[in-house]
C-alpha cells in the first residue's frame, strides 16, 4: 500500500506575493447536495414562471419555460460562477465554491466549459463524474480537468482564535513552575503539536484528554528533565500557556513570542481587510491614503501575506496560521477576480480568437466532411429509393413527415411561434452543445453525433425530396432560410469537440491535464460560435421558415446566412489570422 500516493483533500497555492495558502477541496458528497439544490432552486422557478406566464398565454408559456429550462441547465450554472465568485445558489448553500486549478477566480470561459461538459460526465452514468474525481486526487470531474478548475470549501466564516475555556488556577501555578528553559527546549514542531493540541483538547472527555496527552506530555517531560507528570492534559495546558507568554525565555522562543505580540496588534488591520472582502469597500482609512483604492487593497494583501509568512516560519499556534490562510485566500480571489472580468476577452474570443481558429482549422474540415458527406449520401441513396427510406425511418414517422408538409406553409401565430423558438433553441443547441461536451472522449463522441446526424438528417432530406409535389416543395421551401446557420452550427460544435479530444491524443509533450486545458482554450471561442449559430436559425426556422413570405424572400435570407458564414469564417478569419501572426500568438 506504500506505493499509492495518498488521496489529499489540501490543496496549496503560492500567490505572486510569495506566500502559501491552502484550499480545502469539496469532494463527490458535498458537490452532489449542492447540484441538486440547484436543481431544486431552477424546477422552482420553471413552475412559478410557468403558473404566472400560463395566465397570460398558455401557447406563448410553454415557449418562454422550454427557453428557460434550456439556459437553466446549460447556461445558468456558468454564469452564477462567473458573476458570484464561483458560487451557485447550491454552492453557497453548501460553503463551497469553484476556482482556477492555480487558486485564482475562474473565468467566464472556464466556468462555461465545466457546465457544458457536464453532459459528458453523465455518460453514461453520473458514475462517470465519480469515477474521474476519484482518480484525480484532486476530485476533478472532466469537465474541471478540461476547464482547469477545482472545488473547494470556503471556510471563510472560520474563528481566528483558538476555541476551549480560559485556563484555571492549577494551569497557571503549573506554568509559572515551569523551567525557564522551557521556550529554547521545545522546538518548533513541538510548539506546534501543544498548540494544536491546546485548540483542541475540550472537544474531549477528561479521562480521554488525558489518555491522549500522555505521549506528547512524557517526551517533553524528559526534554525538560522532569519527571512524568500526573496530569498529562493539564500539564501540557500548562506548556502551552509559558509558550504564549510574550515576556519570557530567550533566543528563539523570545522571538516567537515578540512575533505573536505583533501578529496581535495586526488583528485590527485583518478585521478591516476582511471587511473589504467581505463587500468590496474598502473602510475608511486614517490617515486617508491617496492612492486609488486597487493599490491599497494590493497593500494590504501583500501586508496580510507577510503576516502569514511570518506566523508560519515561527510555529505560531494552527489557528492563528488558518485564519490567515483563509484571509490571504479570500484576498486574492477579491484582487484577481477584478483584473480578470473583462468583456473584452469575451469580443476578442468571438471576434479574433474563433474566426482565427475556424480559418484553415482542419478540425473544422473533418468535422464538415464527416457531417455534409453523410447528409448528401443519404439524401441521394432517399431520394433514388423512397421505398429503402421509408423502411429505414419507419411506416409512422414517414408518414408523419409527409402529413406534415401536405399542406402550404402558412403564417403561425405568435404564441405558436414563441413555442416553436423555445423548442428549436432547447432541441437544436442543446443537439450542438451534446456535440461538443462528447468530444471530450478523444473526439470519438462527436464524430459519432456528426456521423448520426448527418445520416438520419440526409435520409429525411432525401425522403422527403422525393415525395413529389407538394409535399416536396412545401418541404424544401421551409428549410431553405434556416438551414445554413442550422447545419453549419451543428458542424461548428463538432470542431469545436473535435478540438478538445486532441487534447487526449496530440499532448505536444504537455502533461494530459495541461494539453486538455490548452485544447480547451482553442475549443472554447469555435464553441461559442457554433451554438450563437443554432440559436440564430431557431427564431428563423420559428418565424420566417413557416410565414407567408414568397419563396424568393425566404430563399434570400438563405443566401444571405450562407454569405455571413463566408465573411465570418474565411474573410474575419484570415484578417484576425494575419492579426495573431503579428502580435505572436499564432
Amino acid at each position: 500500500m506504500s506505493g499509492i500516493p495518498a488521496l489529499d483533500t489540501t490543496l496549496a497555492v503560492v500567490t505572486a506575493e510569495h506566500s502559501a495558502f491552502r484550499f480545502r477541496l469539496a469532494g463527490p458528497v458535498a458537490r452532489l447536495l449542492a447540484w441538486l439544490i440547484d436543481m431544486t432552486a431552477l424546477f422552482t422557478v420553471l413552475i412559478v414562471a410557468g403558473l404566472v406566464l400560463y395566465l397570460i398565454s398558455g401557447a406563448f408559456a410553454f415557449g418562454i419555460i422550454l427557453i428557460l429550462w434550456f439556459a437553466g441547465s446549460w447556461l445558468a450554472g456558468a454564469v452564477f460562477e462567473w458573476r458570484w465568485g464561483g458560487r451557485t445558489p447550491g454552492k453557497r448553500a453548501l460553503g463551497i465554491r469553484v476556482v482556477a486549478d492555480d487558486g485564482l477566480p475562474a473565468d467566464f470561459g472556464a466556468c462555461l466549459l465545466r457546465n457544458l461538459l457536464r453532459y459528458a460526465d453523465a455518460l453514461p452514468s453520473a458514475l462517470t463524474a465519480v469515477a474521474t474525481m476519484v482518480a484525480s486526487r484532486r476530485f476533478q470531474r472532466l469537465g474541471d480537468l478540461a476547464a482547469g478548475t477545482l472545488v473547494i470549501y470556503e471556510d471563510e466564516r472560520a474563528a481566528a482564535r483558538p476555541p476551549g475555556k480560559p485556563a484555571g488556577e492549577v494551569e497557571r501555578t503549573l506554568a509559572a513552575a515551569l523551567p525557564a528553559e522551557v521556550v529554547r527546549l521545545v522546538d518548533g514542531a513541538g510548539v506546534r503539536a501543544v498548540a494544536a493540541w491546546a485548540a483542541q483538547r475540550e472537544r474531549f472527555h477528561p479521562a480521554r484528554r488525558v489518555e491522549m496527552a500522555k505521549p506528547l506530555a512524557r517526551i517533553l517531560a524528559r526534554r525538560l528533565g522532569l519527571e512524568p507528570p500526573d496530569d498529562p492534559d493539564r500539564f501540557l495546558h500548562a506548556v502551552h500557556l509559558r509558550l504564549s507568554e510574550s515576556d519570557v525565555g530567550a533566543g528563539a522562543g523570545q522571538a516567537t513570542s515578540r512575533a505573536a505580540v505583533y501578529l496581535e496588534r495586526r488583528r485590527a488591520a485583518w478585521r478591516m481587510f476582511e471587511t473589504w472582502c467581505d463587500d468590496g469597500r474598502m473602510p475608511r482609512e486614517v490617515p486617508p491614503s491617496p492612492d486609488p483604492a486597487p493599490a491599497r487593497f494590493a497593500a494590504h494583501l501583500r501586508a496580510v501575506g507577510a503576516d502569514l509568512a511570518l506566523a508560519e516560519a515561527y510555529q505560531l499556534p494552527e489557528p492563528t496560521v488558518d485564519h490567515l490562510h483563509r484571509l490571504v485566500a479570500r484576498g486574492t480571489l477579491r484582487f484577481h477576480r477584478r483584473l480578470r472580468d473583462h468583456w473584452a476577452r469575451i469580443r476578442r474570443a468571438v471576434l479574433v480568437d474563433a474566426p482565427a481558429r475556424l480559418y484553415g482549422d482542419p478540425c473544422l474540415r473533418i468535422a464538415a466532411a464527416c457531417f455534409f458527406l453523410p447528409f448528401l449520401g443519404c439524401a441521394l441513396w432517399g431520394f433514388a429509393d423512397p421505398a429503402a427510406a421509408t423502411a429505414w425511418l419507419g411506416e409512422d414517422m414517414a408518414e408523419h413527415m409527409r402529413d406534415m408538409y401536405r399542406d402550404p406553409v402558412t403564417d403561425r401565430t405568435a404564441d405558436d411561434a414563441a413555442v416553436m423558438t423555445g423548442f428549436y433553441i432547447n432541441n437544436n443547441v442543446g443537439i450542438a452543445l451534446a456535440c461538443f461536451a462528447s468530444g471530450i472522449f478523444a473526439g470519438v463522441g462527436s464524430l459519432v453525433w456528426l456521423l448520426a446526424n448527418g445520416v438520419f438528417l440526409g435520409v429525411v432530406f432525401g425522403f422527403m425530396l422525393a415525395a413529389g409535389a407538394p409535399v416536396s416543395d412545401h418541404f424544401a421551401e421551409f428549410v431553405s432560410a434556416h438551414g445554413p446557420f442550422e447545419l453549419g452550427g451543428i458542424a461548428c460544435a463538432g470542431a469545436a469537440g473535435l478540438r478538445l479530444g486532441l487534447g487526449l491524443v496530440a499532448t505536444g509533450g504537455l502533461s494530459m491535464g495541461a494539453s486538455l486545458r490548452r485544447a480547451a482554450d482553442q475549443a472554447v471561442p469555435i464553441l461559442a460560435v457554433a451554438a450563437g449559430s443554432v440559436a440564430l436559425a431557431a427564431p428563423i426556422e420559428a418565424f420566417i421558415s413557416p410565414s407567408g413570405l414568397p419563396l424568393a424572400a425566404k430563399r434570400a435570407v438563405m443566401v444571405l446566412s450562407m454569405v455571413v458564414i463566408v465573411l465570418y469564417v474565411v474573410v474575419l478569419g484570415r484578417r484576425a489570422r494575419a492579426m495573431q501572426i503579428i502580435e505572436g500568438r499564432a
